[in-house]
């Protein structure tokens, strides 16, 4: 079992499901209160100076709440459109990956610039020659004072155009309409997006290095680990999809059955036999769904994350015909996992 998969194991029941839906109503949360309430909007921007000369360390987590893209009415008018976007990139990326491979993806990449800026933040006001320099001008700056979004580290913006590079690993060949009417494939976008971090990344000053380099160090990591699964087609991608609904929906009827049994179990007075069915006046007898099966034995296993329907009774599993040997998988690395041989 590989580094990531012990970690999943160990690990998934903290990750945070849908995250990208997560993402979407902070940034949404972010432009209303931007707009609506610019004196709060200004105590939740990312600033090292006050993260590490001031000490409001809460600037390493609000910044999520802060907005992308500055702009006018025709940002804000696009606006759903963008979002519903990223929204997409992030529901197939989890879809593809699984949610602890995204979660790793999105918050690793977040802590470690976190951690990153506060370092370089101690470099630029401590311990660097000019760190007194650098203290002294800050305050005084007219323009900073004048307006704290010009200080402020656009995270988010980043943020953002990794998750697009990650999804441009295994769905480059996919088409986008660039300006709503010409056809343009996401690899493409995906190139001009690596040459604008690296001009980023060149012109930019101390801090603007470090965002652009844990979000290109993070898509690199991602793509090296990708380079050994199994591209999905859109068409395996969709068939899991479909796979995905029909569990769901095999869920919600079992769930009905079992709430109409214990309906009926209440009005007719019916009573539980010792061999555990149901007996129901008239003489019929009745197995309760899930009969049979002691708590303490588990049925499937994932070959990869090893978790059963026991520990997480919300998944399914599936053997997999293409791997040599009786192997069976949950609904996260039935289309993920790399084929035994």
């Amino acid at each position: 079992m590989s580094l990531l998969n012990k970690l999943e194991k160990k690990l998934y029941k903290y990750t945070i499901p849908n995250l990208y839906f997560g993402i979407i109503i902070c940034t949404i949360i972010g432009y209303v209160i931007r707009y609506v309430f610019p004196s709060l909007y200004n105590q939740l921007l990312l600033i090292p100076y006050m993260v590490v000369v001031r000490g409001q360390v809460w600037r390493l987590f609000t910044w999520i709440f802060t907005v992308p893209y500055e702009g006018g009415l025709l940002t804000i008018l696009l606006l759903p459109i963008n979002l519903y976007f990223y929204y997409y990139l992030g529901k197939n990326l989890e879809m593809y990956w699984g949610r602890f491979l995204y979660n790793l993806y999105v918050l690793g990449g977040a802590i470690l610039t976190d951690i990153l800026v506060v370092i370089g933040g101690f470099y630029f006001y401590y311990w660097s020659a000019d760190s007194e320099t650098n203290k002294a001008v800050f305050p005084y700056d007219v323009q900073l004072l004048a307006d704290p979004v010009s200080a402020a580290l656009s995270i988010t913006r980043y943020m953002y155009i990794s998750i697009f590079l990650a999804f441009t690993v295994f769905g480059g060949d996919r088409l986008v309409y660039l300006y709503f009417f010409i056809p343009i494939k996401m690899k493409w976008l995906g190139y001009i997006d690596l040459v604008l971090m690296g001009y980023y990344f060149i012109t930019g000053g101390l801090f603007t290095k470090i965002i652009v380099f844990c979000s290109l160090a993070n898509y690199f990591t991602y793509f090296l680990i990708n380079l050994k699964r199994d591209i999905p087609s859109v068409g395996q991608l969709q068939h899991r999809y479909k796979f995905h609904k029909a569990v769901q929906k095999q869920k919600h009827s079992r769930r009905e059955a079992e709430h109409e049994l214990k309906r009926r179990r209440a009005k007719t007075g019916a009573t539980y036999n010792s061999d555990g069915t149901i007996q129901f006046p008239g003489g019929s007898n009745i197995i309760p769904p899930g009969y049979g099966n002691p708590d303490s034995i588990s049925i499937h296993k994932c070959a990869v994350c090893g978790r059963t329907e026991k520990t997480n009774p919300e998944l399914e599993f599936r053997f997999c015909s293409r791997c040599n040997g009786n192997y069976e998988y949950c609904s996260e690395h039935l289309y993920t996992h790399k084929h035994v041989e």
